[in-house]
C-alpha cells in the first residue's frame, strides 16, 4: 500500500504548519498563527492530520508543538462559554474525538510533544 507524501497533506489543514528535514516532521498547531483554540474546525482537522502523518513513510520522528503562550488552553464551541450541547457531543464531538485518539495511537514513529504552556484541553 502506497503511503501519503508531505506534499499531499501539507496544505490540507488550516490549523497545522508542517516542516520536515531528514525525516523529522515538526507539526506546529495554531489558530490563525496564534495559540491553538479547540473548536469544531480543530476537532475535525487534528484527527485527520494525525492519520495523514502516520501514513507518510518519509516521517521518521514526529514533533508536535504549538505557537503562542499556551497549547490548547481555550475552546470555543457554540455560545462561547465552552459548553457543548449534549446532542452535539454525541453526534459530532464523540466521532471526531475517537478518530483523533485512534489516529494518534496508530502513529508508528516516535512522537515528541514540545508543549508551550498550559495544555488543559486534549492534553493526551
Amino acid at each position: 500500500m502506497k503511503g501519503l507524501t508531505l506534499e499531499e497533506y501539507s496544505q490540507k489543514y488550516q490549523t497545522c504548519k508542517f516542516e520536515r528535514e531528514d525525516g523529522i516532521l515538526q507539526v506546529t498547531m495554531h489558530t490563525k498563527g496564534k495559540d491553538l483554540v479547540w473548536d469544531f474546525v480543530t476537532d475535525e482537522e487534528i484527527g485527520f492530520m494525525l492519520g495523514d502523518v502516520a501514513n507518510d513513510p518519509e516521517n521518521k520522528i514526529i514533533i508536535l508543538t504549538g505557537t503562542g503562550e499556551t497549547f490548547i488552553d481555550n475552546e470555543e464551541f457554540g455560545g462561547g462559554d465552552g459548553s457543548i450541547p449534549p446532542q452535539m457531543a454525541g453526534d459530532h464531538i464523540f466521532t471526531y474525538s475517537k478518530r483523533l485518539m485512534y489516529n494518534y495511537l496508530n502513529i508508528p514513529q516516535p512522537v515528541i510533544s514540545a508543549i508551550n504552556g498550559p495544555a488543559t484541553i486534549h492534553a493526551e
